[in-house]
């Protein structure tokens, strides 16, 4: 396969970090590949199928048949030649994205309830004693006298 993504570069006039940020692998990446350390991965074949769509996919998974789809140049001879040939036509472009209608949802306030808050006024209360804390750590009592 590698020798297949070679031929793809030299047919498609260009070089290995060109054609890595073509399909959008690192050039790192192609480079390992070209050079054997790495074998190409399912996703790399699938980038090169989809960015180049008028590439062969059978050529370049087993490597019969034309480079490019239509290409009379390279037939295959086939196994059973009494079975007309299938033409595989391109499949459509498969359109994800979903356009949901946004709805300006319909303002509705409450007024605010407001209720008043009131004490009773029997309660008596007086102070007992206030307690002052100073910083070098001691502290003073102060008793009202009018307990």
């Amino acid at each position: 396969m590698v020798d297949r993504i070679k031929k793809i570069i030299e047919k498609e006039n260009s070089n290995p970090s060109l054609f890595a940020d073509l399909i959008g692998i690192s050039r790192g990446t192609m480079n390992h590949i070209l050079n054997g350390r790495n074998n190409p991965s399912l996703d790399v074949v699938t980038k090169i199928l989809t960015t180049i769509p008028r590439i062969n996919a059978e050529w370049m998974m087993f490597g019969t048949g034309p480079i490019y789809k239509g290409d009379k140049t390279f037939l295959q001879p086939s196994l059973f030649p009494e079975i007309p040939v299938k033409q595989h036509n391109q499949p459509e472009k498969t359109e994800y994205r979903k356009e949901i209608e946004v709805k300006t949802p319909e303002k509705i306030f409450n007024k605010p309830e407001v209720e008043e808050i009131r004490l009773p006024k029997d309660i008596s209360k007086t102070i007992d004693k206030i307690i002052i804390y100073y910083s070098d750590n001691t502290f003073e009592n102060f008793i009202p006298e009018n307990r």
